[in-house]
């Protein structure tokens, strides 16, 4: 699946079958789902703080109180009502599959027990060892290496409380994009994100047992070892070095030629060409 429709959509459609009020630019034909951090044109994003998404023609953001500047759609739970737009969309005319018709290339080798689903895509070149899963809407590159018992592109960890407080799941749109000459180590977990791709750039080696939560962005040549844990939306840059059992807090981003030390719990940005380590991490030095 991917944010985009298979075809464009009136609000005013969305506004009569989902009971909300519509802006008086009803007519606005609507092409996706974006997020504040990269909104799009012709768009529906939700916003509930944070940074405010930069404004694109008829980005329409779902927010609880008036936000000058926005075309705004008032609703009470703007994430509940961006669940319900989002499964109308796919019981009415439902999401782009972008890899739908990928045929496997026959110097792709693959190992025993693995599960690839459909809407997926494999390069030239690449090994899938045993036990494997590969979920819908996971792009994996030219000459690659997945090692057994991982899982590429698996639901995302995202919940948010109903009215009752119960928690929900929210319904990921987003896929996985491996890049080619990764390798990826046995029992790892790159999630699948929200909106756009989680991403792994080219080059990126992953040890065993790492954790890559939804939207998280790893920078070519970077090297990431056993045990450590991405919460989601983390960007790392290139050339970057994470050493064993380290964990990275959410939204955080850190900086290319760097190094987070053994064990160490990052809980700020950590600037380029730094030495990071202990809990919490703090600067060890700058590196030249």
């Amino acid at each position: 699946m991917s944010n985009k429709f298979n075809r464009s959509i009136e609000i005013q459609e969305l506004a009569v079958n989902l009971n909300f009020v519509c802006p008086n630019d009803s007519n606005t034909r609507l092409d996706c789902i974006s997020e504040p951090e990269l909104s799009e044109s012709n768009s529906v994003c939700v916003f509930i703080k944070g940074i405010l998404p930069e404004p694109k023609k008829n980005l329409f953001l779902l927010v609880k109180e008036p936000i000058e500047g926005f075309i705004c759609i008032i609703s009470s739970d703007p994430k509940k009502l961006l669940v319900d737009i989002i499964k109308y969309i796919e019981g009415s005319i439902g999401f782009f599959k972008k890899y739908k018709d990928a045929v496997l290339p026959s110097t792709v080798k693959i190992g025993q027990n693995v599960v690839i689903e459909e809407n997926v895509e494999i390069g030239e070149g690449s090994i899938i060892e045993h036990n494997v899963v590969i979920y819908s809407g996971s792009k994996i590159g030219k000459n690659c290496i997945i090692r057994s018992n991982t899982t590429v592109g698996c639901q995302s960890y995202n919940y948010y409380p109903n009215v009752s407080g119960h928690l929900i799941a929210f319904p990921a749109l987003g896929g996985v994009n491996i890049q080619d000459d990764v390798e990826i180590g046995s029992n790892c977990s790159i999630a699948r994100g929200l909106i756009s791709d989680t991403l792994i750039n080219e080059r990126v080696k992953l040890d065993n047992l790492v954790n890559v939560a939804h939207d998280c962005v790893i920078g070519a040549d970077s090297t990431i070892t056993a045990g450590v844990t991405f919460c989601g939306y983390v960007t790392v840059g290139q050339r970057t070095r994470i050493a064993p059992q380290a964990t990275i807090r959410q939204r955080l981003t850190i900086g290319s030629d760097s190094i987070v030390g053994l064990g160490a719990v990052v809980t700020k940005n950590v600037p380029n060409n730094t030495t990071v380590a202990g809990n919490p991490a703090k600067l060890l030095k700058l590196n030249k």
